[in-house]
């Protein structure tokens, strides 16, 4: 899974359950703007931005490391 499909699927889960760019950034901590970024693929989450946002939107953190590694390789978690 490349970086920006992450940021589809935080995009869409967020749509689906109704909640606002605005709602996720404050719920998060940051401002609007770099919540935008993450959800657009402009910039990524730290690593406990990612647990949250995996936390808040009902998002497997493990299923979301382990769509991007290929067996037997280690590469990072974003392209």
């Amino acid at each position: 899974m490349l970086y920006r499909d992450f940021a589809k699927i935080i995009k869409e889960k967020r749509e689906d359950i109704g909640i606002s760019q605005k709602d996720m950034a404050m719920s998060l901590g940051l401002n609007r703007s770099s919540y935008n970024k993450i959800e657009n693929g402009k910039m990524e989450p730290s690593f406990s931005t990612l647990q949250a946002i995996c936390r808040l939107l009902s998002l497997d953190l493990t299923e979301i490391l382990e769509l991007k590694k290929p067996r037997g390789e280690h590469i990072r978690l974003y392209d």
